[in-house]
């Protein structure tokens, strides 16, 4: 058995290149400015449906550990649910709801300009009646948006099936 003792890289060599590599490495963090926005790490919310069963599970979200929350747009088919929704939350979570009035969406489609206004990421609160969970969840996926919807999920077999499809 014979062993190779002549070194892969001669020292001085090694010495040579550890110089210029911590030169290149020091000069290469003084030339390149940093330049970069504060991260903003909160979550946005957007309720679709404002009765008590999506309410609750806003105040769940901006009361969960998970990260700093905002309710950032609402939806619903009725203006004084709406209203009467937002009032309840601004009231209990004060600065967490960042709703104004060119926020509040009305009417059947208002879930799309609600999750419009969500960044891909963010999470929509689906708390409409079942029977329109699958549009809305089909255009959240679209759009690249997390959701949250309790069951029933579906009123019938058909839209189940689009609920499954769209997952």
């Amino acid at each position: 058995m014979s062993e190779n003792t002549t070194p892969i890289m001669p020292r001085r060599n090694f010495l040579k290149n550890s110089a210029r590599l911590a030169a290149a490495s020091t000069l290469a963090g003084i030339a390149i400015p940093h330049v970069h926005a504060a991260e903003d790490n909160t979550i946005r919310l957007a309720l679709v449906g404002s009765g008590s069963r999506g309410s609750g599970a806003v105040g769940n979200a901006l009361t969960s550990s998970g990260g700093p929350t905002k309710l950032v747009a609402m939806a619903d088919l009725f203006q004084d649910r709406l209203e009467s929704s937002h009032k309840a939350l601004k009231n209990k979570f004060g600065d967490q709801i960042d709703v104004p009035a060119e926020r509040q969406f009305l009417g059947f489609d208002a879930y799309r300009k609600a999750i419009d206004c969500l960044r891909p990421g963010d999470v929509a609160i689906l708390g409409t009646h079942a029977a329109f969970r699958a549009p809305h969840l089909e255009y959240a996926i679209e759009k690249g948006v997390h959701v949250f919807m309790e069951k029933s999920f579906e009123a019938d077999p058909g839209g189940i099936h689009r609920i499954l499809r769209a997952g």
